[in-house]
């Protein structure tokens, strides 16, 4: 064919529409006006000898991130009268204070019931029997409550309108992502036992969640994994990626991720890093639950095999495992994250073939 006479076939033009649908565009006619102009361009591309893969990835790939996103956004408001709701910087910091503020309420009235009763000995024993079923209610309204907001405010615009981002993925993405938990598992280990008080935090921990089946907890902290990604992830990082720069989006997510558990700020700051970074590089919400929850279930699957006498998880940690021996900790952590690195590097080149 000549270079100058270039036509696309339904499948291509089929492809080019469902690429648009995955980037976010559902308004019909807003869909056939990008359709005709991605055709347009990727057939200027075809006349100068690439072939439709070359000059469809480069034709997507100028864009910016987010544009087809935000020019939705924008063609839905005008053509409405009303604004779609993605939490900007504010908007997202008053989410979170909202969090905080309902921990708190929450907090004062358990501390009032249990302040019902004068013995001392009972009301310990009423907490620690409680202690799960607390964390599981603070969690449910704390996270819970501004997702409900957020859903809301969206369903309220369109009622049809996904609010959250459930593409599929490649496959590889999950098996790349089971040895980067692995692996991260002996990197970040430092980063929560040698910051400050995590020593007192973990044997409180210890102390009150013994008493409940591994079992129970795991699908509980399961529940609040996937209200937090919900949150932080489906809601506020898909906001701010609307406003500003993926790297700023990501640590801004990742602040306010950290802010729920300051006792655990620097893990869950880092944590909040992968997890940004893997949601905007895969624009969905399945991997980082994924990343989540075999993180949870993990440890439970390696520690018989390295002889852990304690069935509860929280006993263990590697420095002690190893005896608090540099000579083996200090090389089993550097080389643990130069091999992560390693892997979201490989992966990253991966998602960008």
């Amino acid at each position: 064919m000549p270079h100058d006479v270039v036509s696309l076939s339904k499948e291509q033009i089929r492809q080019i529409k469902e690429k648009i649908g995955q980037e976010g565009v559902v308004t019909p006619e807003l869909v056939e006006e990008l359709v005709d102009h991605f055709c347009v361009a990727i057939e200027e591309e075809m006349k100068g000898g690439r072939t439709f893969e070359s000059a469809f990835d480069k034709v997507f790939d100028n864009l910016q991130e987010d544009e087809l996103k935000v020019t939705e956004m924008k063609t839905k408001e005008l053509t409405e009268g009303k604004t779609i709701f993605y939490p900007d910087l504010l908007q997202s910091f008053l989410m979170v204070l909202a969090a905080f503020l309902i921990s708190w309420v929450v907090s004062l009235t358990v501390q009032a019931i249990a302040l019902g009763e004068e013995n001392v000995e009972v009301r310990a024993q009423w907490f620690n029997q409680n202690f799960l079923w607390i964390g599981l209610l603070n969690g449910l309204l704390t996270l819970g409550a501004p997702l409900a907001y957020a859903i809301w405010k969206r369903k309220k615009i369109s009622a049809h309108a996904p609010v959250f981002s459930f593409c599929s993925v490649p496959f590889y993405v999950y098996g790349m992502i089971l040895p980067i938990v692995v692996f991260s598992w002996f990197w970040l280990e430092p980063l929560a036992i040698f910051s400050p008080f995590f020593k007192d935090i973990r044997s409180a921990y210890i102390s009150q969640l013994e008493g409940f089946s591994p079992l129970l907890l795991t699908l509980i902290t399961i529940i609040i994994i996937v209200l937090g990604e919900l949150l932080f992830r489906g809601i506020i990082l898909k906001g701010l990626l609307m406003t500003m720069t993926p790297l700023r989006a990501i640590l801004w997510s990742s602040l306010f991720y950290a802010l729920t558990s300051y006792p655990y700020f620097i893990t869950r700051f880092i944590t909040g890093i992968l997890l940004g970074w893997l949601y905007w590089k895969t624009r969905s919400l399945y991997p980082t639950i994924f990343l989540m929850v075999i993180g949870i279930i993990i440890p439970y699957v390696v520690l018989p095999f390295v002889n852990h006498s304690k069935d509860f998880f929280f006993h263990f940690s590697w420095w002690e495992f190893f005896d608090k021996n540099l000579m083996i900790y200090v090389p089993l952590i550097i080389s643990s994250l130069l091999v992560t690195a390693g892997l979201f590097n490989y992966l990253r080149k991966k998602l960008n073939t």
